[in-house]
């Protein structure tokens, strides 16, 4: 298997980029022997440079020129027009360009043999590529063909995390929107479409006064603010589903114990809530997760399993909160599991899930045979970023439907 695919399998099985850069260093060090090939990415500001990959290179050089600003003196121009100029076996002790890189260099006891821009497809620098050697080697001239596969490669994979970053982050947004118009709508139909039912029903009332003497009329009024009740407890329950007002005026527990008793009666499956006394508030979007994937465990349950109870646990420590959701239904149906492995695709609501917990850094994973299905969600209460942005959540959960 040539380089160029196992980085492109890599790629299109979701390996994190700097497992692919690390493992495109590895075989830029093994075609180039005694080198400690090391790539930089540009910075989210544009303007500074960060050595992200590089196995073999000394962690003192890698940590001495973080941070390095783009322009001649990293190594390389960023003028228009200049993008593809680069040194090749240049001389650190003495060559102008390399002055940043002079110190670190030197301590670490490197030479620089090469430096190189990583160029996207706009022709715009996204990184670059270098190559040191240890002062007691010759400094030798880098195969210009292998230097150009790799700087391809290279382009690739930072083009592809860079895309998958913002397809995450319009992921992010599009979440919050719904959860914005939830709420908003939530709002209206108690403000508006509440007041009005409440004003009808009382205008019912007084005509029903007036016409007890009338029989017919008066039992089809009483049906009439039947109906009204029966529209005013609906409109109630879909204004909570939607976005419960407890769940931003008292909290998870409070919503959730609401939610679960309410279910209990509409599904009639036993619902046990292992929920301490003393679980405190946590951010408003780690509350909004949480809820959603115990309604949509809970909707699954009562959909699919055909279990007669569930259990539902939540627990907080060291910053981190654990939810356990389990049923003693069916489980999975091996077809299921089998497309599963097959395809990695899991079913909509999971997917959705499992997308609005990787964005707040959590993870969700799936258990599941004849005796039943246990769902474990693991979530930080709060998220720590990468300042580069080229560190990412790895995902360590099953496949579900």
């Amino acid at each position: 298997m040539t380089i160029e695919t196992r980085l492109l399998k890599m790629m299109g099985n979701g390996a994190p980029v700097l497992e692919v850069l690390n493992e495109l260093c590895s075989f830029i060090d093994t075609q180039a022997p005694g080198a400690a090939s090391t790539v930089f990415l540009l910075d989210s500001d544009g303007i500074r440079l960060r050595p992200v990959a590089g196995p073999n290179a000394p962690k003192t050089w890698k940590h001495e020129i973080d941070n390095p600003e783009v322009g001649p003196y990293a190594g390389f121009s960023n003028m228009a027009g200049e993008q593809e100029r680069a040194l090749t076996v240049g001389d650190i002790n003495i060559d102008p360009l390399f002055a940043i890189h002079r110190k670190a260099a030197l301590r670490a006891g490197l030479q620089m043999a090469c430096f190189r821009p990583i160029l996207s497809a706009k022709k715009q620098v996204c990184g670059a590529l270098a190559l040191p050697y240890p002062q007691q080697h010759r400094r030798p001239e880098p195969d210009s063909e292998m230097m150009e596969r790799a700087i391809h490669l290279a382009a690739i994979a930072i083009e592809c995390h860079r895309n998958e970053q913002e397809l995450r982050e319009l992921s992010r947004r599009l979440s919050q929107s719904q959860d914005d118009e939830r709420r908003r709508i939530a709002r209206e139909l108690h403000d508006s479409v509440g007041q009005m039912l409440a004003a009808l029903n009382m205008n019912l009332a007084t005509v029903r006064g007036d016409l007890e003497r009338l029989a017919k009329t008066a039992n089809t009024l009483a049906d009439s603010e039947n109906l009204v009740d029966q529209m005013s407890s609906e409109v109630r329950t879909i204004s909570h589903l939607l976005h419960p007002p407890l769940l931003d005026e008292a909290g998870l527990s409070s919503a959730l114990r609401w939610y679960v008793e309410g279910f209990t009666v509409r599904s009639k499956i036993k619902v046990d809530l292992d929920l301490p006394e003393d679980f405190g508030r946590l951010p408003r979007e780690s509350e909004t997760a949480i809820f959603r994937v115990v309604q949509e465990c809970l909707t699954n349950i009562h959909r699919h399993s055909g279990s007669p109870s569930a259990k539902i646990r939540l627990r907080q420590r060291d910053e981190r909160v654990t939810v356990e959701i389990a049923d003693r239904g069916k489980g999975i149906p091996p077809e299921k599991k089998e497309q599963m492995a097959s395809s990695g695709a899991p079913g909509v609501g999971i997917r959705g899930m499992r997308e609005r917990l990787r964005q707040l850094g959590g993870t969700l994973e799936i258990r599941s045979n004849g005796n039943g299905t246990v769902i474990e969600v693991r979530l930080p209460i709060s998220q720590i970023s990468s300042s580069a942005g080229v560190l990412e959540v790895t995902d360590t959960s099953h496949a579900a439907a």
